[in-house]
């Protein structure tokens, strides 16, 4: 449901609605049921969580306070007959924080920013990592990174009351926008949200495909894992680890194997999943570890890691 057309002009003091989907799916959810109390609780965290997010990315601020700002609201509408999905209406006003951000009070550069927003702070706190969409890091780049770190802490708890219903009477929930999914929650998520560092450390010889200088976040194949896992640094990370997980990134873009040696702390669900780094230390090998003389950094790979 929109105001107006995605390019064209808005009355400052006209409202943005930006329209999502909420789904179920699972267990009771496929029979078009849901237990009231788990489902209720979800629905109320996510909704919070979802609030904490708004008011920051409208504001700027990132107090944790019943009195969050008028200018973003969350509406949900009940689902139709015969189905677990939830409509939610998200109404967005004019802002100076917003504006300075989004550059255009315009449907088309609010909305994706709003969603790169969601998306990016949600997938921080549960543990997937990952890096901003194309579209988005041009509007989440002018935030500060500590502030984006806050939010995404802050949004633990509730996000923990969204999981309530996995595995009692859905196994996922879906956000979505335009048939894009913003972000899912399932066991493995949930999971994570229950990950801590266990004092172990690891001495990985890995690549980086990912890494925001901003946030301090990034990604690293795991061989242990076989697939790439987020990581953060530490708060008193060794002096030369940025420049070393920059450029093992930069190298990976161009195709060579950017191997780096990296010491990092595990992060782990309580089954022993390694969920995580936090990286204190990156460096280039010393000649003496490298294979037949080859540079592990600026060698071409021979596959590409997921």
């Amino acid at each position: 449901m929109w105001k107006t057309r995605g390019g064209s002009s808005l009355d400052q003091s006209e409202p943005i609605w930006i329209n999502y989907k909420l789904r179920f799916e699972g267990r009771d959810a496929d029979r078009h049921l849901l237990e009231a109390h788990p489902a209720g609780i979800s629905i109320e965290g996510l909704s919070w969580a979802l609030a904490l997010t708004l008011n920051y990315g409208v504001t700027g601020q990132t107090r944790y306070s019943r009195d969050l700002t008028k200018s973003a609201k969350i509406f949900i509408s009940p689902p139709r007959a015969g189905s677990i999905l939830y409509e939610l209406n998200i109404l967005v006003q004019n802002n100076p924080f917003l504006s300075l951000i989004a550059g255009r009070y315009l449907i088309n550069t609010v909305t994706p920013y709003i969603n790169g927003l969601i998306g990016y702070v949600f997938s921080q706190s549960i543990g997937l990592g990952g890096e901003l969409a194309g579209e988005a890091q041009k509007f989440l780049d002018k935030l500060n990174g500590e502030d984006l770190k806050t939010i995404s802490r802050r949004i633990e708890p509730p996000l923990t009351r969204a999981h309530t219903a996995i595995g009692r009477t859905a196994d996922e929930i879906s956000l979505r926008h335009s048939g894009s999914e913003i972000i899912r929650l399932d066991q493995e998520t949930k999971d994570n949200l229950k990950a801590s560092p266990v004092g172990e450390y690891d001495t990985l010889d890995s690549n980086v495909t990912s890494f925001n200088l901003l946030t301090g976040n990034g990604r690293l194949y795991s061989a242990e894992s076989e697939k790439t896992i987020p990581f953060g640094l530490n708060d008193n990370y060794r002096h030369g680890t940025t420049t070393a997980l920059i450029s093992s990134m930069e190298q990976y873009s161009l195709g060579r194997s950017g191997t780096i040696r990296i010491v990092g702390e595990r992060v782990e669900t309580a089954a022993g999943r390694l969920v995580r780094y936090i990286v204190g230390s990156a460096e280039e090998l010393p000649k003496e570890d490298w294979i037949d003389g080859v540079d592990p950094m600026r060698t071409r790979r021979e596959r590409q890691r997921i």
